[in-house]
């Protein structure tokens, strides 16, 4: 991880803690902030990352996910949240997982509750180690020598948090994350995003992105609103 890439994810680690203690509880009259984060002007090329191990399983060379943008200049991948929410809808807290695929983590960006139980997987006849961290700890350090090996472990500490492969798969690289509240969403392909049942009020909506950095943008929710939350790095 690069020195800018390690000061945005120390922001998000400390904005996806809220201040204070979320209260979830049924929402009446919620509104909607949703939308599209853009990339403003020239796409630059996406480089390919050279394989220096198991070329055999891995081939010779892997894209760089790191920045992907649509034909229609959809940001994929980026995190969209509200700071500081302290009340709404319950959470919910499920499964997840995180597949080393060919080479790579699949997916490169998620997101999801405190208490979620991350399935951890090895598709691939190599040994992947898996190693999730905070900017300050260890979240997850497991080697998975097998294919078709899975680990699970309950994430119960909140942050952004960095994911690679102390297997020499040094190319490897995701990002997972985990919030006390339920209001954020990752952007899909073309750059959408939705956030349903917010109640009214006004709020600080963050926009994360692992090479664009972060952004941040006011709105007020009024009752049964939608609001175009759309965004655009430049």
């Amino acid at each position: 991880m690069d020195a800018k890439t390690f000061l945005v994810a120390l922001t998000l680690s400390a904005l996806a803690q809220p201040a204070l203690a979320y209260t979830p509880g049924p929402v009446t009259g919620g509104g909607t902030l949703a939308g599209t984060v853009r990339f403003l002007g020239p796409v630059p090329p996406a480089p390919r990352l050279p394989v220096i191990k198991d070329p055999q399983v891995c081939g010779s060379d892997k894209p760089d996910e790191a920045l992907l943008v649509s034909p229609s200049k959809g940001v994929a991948n980026a995190v969209v949240f509200i700071d500081k929410i302290a009340a709404g809808k319950p959470l919910a807290a499920g499964k997840a997982e995180l597949d080393n695929s060919v080479c790579r983590f699949e997916p490169h960006v998620q997101a999801f509750v405190v208490g979620t139980e991350l399935h951890v997987k090895n598709e691939d006849a190599v040994l992947h180690n898996t190693h999730i961290r905070l900017p300050s700890s260890d979240v997850f350090n497991y080697a998975l020598p097998e294919k078709g090996q899975v680990i699970k472990k309950k994430v119960t500490r909140p942050g952004l948090m960095k994911v690679g492969c102390d297997a020499g798969h040094t190319w490897m690289s995701a990002w997972i994350a985990v919030f006390e509240h339920p209001y954020f969403a990752v952007t899909d392909k073309e750059g959408r995003f939705s956030l349903g049942d917010v109640p009214p009020g006004d709020y600080t909506l963050m926009y994360w992105h692992e090479k664009l950095g972060k952004a941040s943008q006011k709105f007020t929710v009024t009752a049964g609103g939608a609001i175009d939350a759309s965004h655009a790095y430049k």
